[in-house]
């Protein structure tokens, strides 16, 4: 995951139990694996926030989809956004970025997608001739060492991705994720010189603030952990105090809200915060804990909203999604009673783990069992799961 979860994440990943730890990796394949790929070696900035940048590196790329632009219109604001196909936070940040092209094309915004950190231009084609009309905006492949690479990445110091650029008249106004580029920031940016200015001035002060939002958002989580409403509701406020556009903001709103056991308004603000990569990373690690115990607190009213978005998340996500997810799910059918959908994902979840276990030492026997299992009519745990994978383990070893 990027680093706006690396406190949510290393929280809530200390109370885990060492067979929930293995879940998450089995559960979030290539969101887990993203940073470790997309980060590159840092670099002092050359190229920062009012620089002039340059078109070559563009034009040089091979266009997919679309064409890049030849030169920049005074006025209009581009958004270069940094991707790849193996990136799952990336790949999440597509309807949010399409939907900025659909919008505000006509009003001078230009969304280009540029494919980063990759060689193979056949998989980025067919990623998007896949995603068709939810991919609209002109998509470039750059490839490996590329001209992009060295004159737009490495210039700015960029280590991670996604990453997007926002230019106007030819100079860098500023470099962000695109989930920080709401509809008010972006009309912002295109009215004028001075809101252009605004917008960048937001973005930058927001960057400054990172280290202090950082240690309120871990505040913040050390808060819910002690089930502390009153410290969240404060620390919250500090947050948006400093940056109203963090994205993490919906999260410990909705956070908040579960601590004080406000169930209608919890499940009305999951229903209706939009898709973000926040909010994929709170259904994920959400939907295995809970996946634990019956006993877990949380009402059947809360449930049956919430593992829709789950299931969703599951069996439509574009990026390869672990076994264990599956059956996590699964779980979750059968105990509102849907006992034909819980069998079905849990097959699914056979196919996904002989997926997961190409080039890796994952039984997939104890997947098996549990399909099977589900399809005769009886439930198994988690604790079950990992009884039987520890005993396939341990058939697997060599005998000394």
């Amino acid at each position: 995951m990027t680093t706006i979860h690396a406190a949510s994440r290393s929280i809530f990943s200390a109370s885990l139990t060492p067979f929930f730890r293995l879940s998450l990796l089995l559960a979030s394949t290539v969101m887990a694996a993203a940073p470790v790929g997309a980060q590159q070696a840092a670099t002092k900035a050359s190229v920062v926030a009012g620089s002039e940048v340059s078109l070559s590196a563009i034009t040089q790329a091979t266009w997919v989809q679309g064409e890049g632009p030849k030169a920049f219109e005074p006025g209009k604001v581009y958004i270069f956004e940094c991707w790849a196909t193996w990136c799952g936070p990336c790949i999440m940040m597509i309807p949010h970025v399409n939907e900025l092209h659909k919008k505000y094309y006509d009003k001078g915004l230009r969304v280009y997608g540029m494919s980063v950190w990759e060689d193979d231009q056949a998989k980025v084609e067919k990623f998007v001739k896949f995603k068709g009309a939810k991919m609209s905006y002109p998509v470039a492949f750059t490839g490996k060492g590329s001209a992009f690479e060295s004159e737009w990445l490495k210039a700015a110091g960029v280590k991670s991705i996604p990453h997007a650029f926002i230019v106007r008249n030819g100079k860098l106004l500023a470099s962000t994720q695109a989930s920080r580029l709401t509809d008010q920031l972006i009309e912002t940016l295109l009215a004028g010189d001075e809101g252009a200015q605004q917008g960048a001035n937001t973005l930058l002060s927001a960057q400054n603030q990172q280290g202090k939002t950082k240690q309120l958002v871990q505040a913040i989580y050390n808060a819910r952990n002690k089930q502390d409403a009153a410290k969240m509701s404060t620390l919250l406020k500090q947050l948006k105090g400093i940056d109203s556009a963090h994205p993490e903001i919906p999260i410990l709103e909705l956070w908040v809200l579960i601590v004080c056991k406000d169930w209608p308004a919890a499940v009305t603000e999951l229903k209706e915060m939009p898709v973000s990569e926040t909010k994929n990373s709170f259904i994920s690690m959400t939907g295995m804990r809970l996946a634990r115990s019956e006993q877990h607190g949380y009402p059947e009213d809360f449930m049956k909203a919430f593992v829709p978005l789950y299931a969703d998340y599951v069996l439509r996500n574009e990026s390869p999604i672990g076994p264990n997810h599956f059956v996590s799910l699964s779980i979750h059918q059968w105990r509102l009673g849907n006992k034909e959908d819980a069998a079905m994902t849990a097959k699914q979840g056979v196919a996904a783990a002989k997926a997961f276990a190409v080039g890796r030492a994952l039984p997939i026997q104890p997947y098996g069992r549990f399909a099977k299992s589900v399809h005769e009519g009886s439930l198994p745990t988690l604790k079950d799961l990992s009884k039987w994978q520890r005993e396939a383990r341990e058939q697997a070893a060599p005998k000394k």
